[in-house]
């Protein structure tokens, strides 16, 4: 991600790929709420999220107008189980969750055994509806596809909206330079973001930054074969990131 300055344009996140090939980076979250069937709240029952990959899970409570968040989570995806007694265990699978992202889910409790399940799988296509960050991600499936002759993980970035590169990109030394030495390293984060200019990004890699005090350039250039994602936050960003 991007940032530094007060007047931060936008946060350019790198994820590398750990041993177990998941992201490092908790920045993601899942909310929700859970009812009966009347549409009545349900308060105080048991949400369990898993992540399917891991199988690490995190558990909460509904709070009295039956929502709940789970916050800090690393992408991948998730099953969300819902239980309260008196009422049907409910279990949400295949939330797909990406960095910076927030996915809700909506459990509706039956009355039941909490022994009896009712599994839903969660749609392909979700809206981002509790945030109004604007972000989007270039997936490792991209990058291995994609020729970049220099070598620049930023490239990435100017795949999406509103992110163009700047002289110092694109020129002939940028070519030769690999990102090698300060030079090199600020040459390939000159990236400007909705009209912005260089430099006034915030670069972070699996969730710190990684800023150099010379020209507020990476100060890290990762190595490309080893990215998960590259992620461009460009407005709303949370207190979560940057520096001021």
């Amino acid at each position: 991600m991007f940032q530094n300055r007060r007047v931060a344009a936008a946060l350019l996140c790198l994820t590398l790929l750990a041993a177990t090939g998941n992201a490092q980076i908790r920045s993601g979250t899942i909310t929700g709420s859970a009812q009966d069937a009347s549409g009545a709240v349900v308060t105080d029952a048991d949400v369990t999220v898993t992540n399917t990959a891991t199988n690490v899970s995190y558990a909460t409570k509904t709070n009295q107008a039956g929502l709940f968040t789970v916050p800090y989570l690393e992408d991948g995806t998730y099953s969300v189980a819902v239980t309260k007694a008196g009422f049907e265990t409910f279990t949400e699978t295949s939330v797909h969750l990406d960095p910076s992202q927030t996915a809700r889910v909506a459990a509706t409790l039956r009355v039941g055994s909490a022994s009896a399940r009712v599994e839903v799988t969660a749609s392909a296509v979700q809206l981002q509806t509790d945030s109004s960050s604007v972000s989007a991600g270039v997936s490792a499936q991209v990058i291995d596809i994609i020729p970049n002759i220099t070598e620049n993980p930023f490239y990435y970035t100017t795949l999406q909206n509103g992110v163009q590169p700047r002289n110092e990109t694109s020129n002939s030394q940028t070519l030769n330079s690999f990102g090698i030495g300060v030079a090199g390293r600020s040459e390939f984060s000159a990236i400007g973001v909705n009209g912005g200019r260089a430099f006034e990004n915030d670069i972070q890699l699996d969730g710190l930054a990684v800023m150099g005090d010379g020209f507020n350039e990476a100060s890290i250039i990762p190595n490309e074969e080893g990215i998960q994602e590259v992620r461009v936050i460009n407005n709303n960003f949370t207190a979560d990131y940057g520096h001021g």
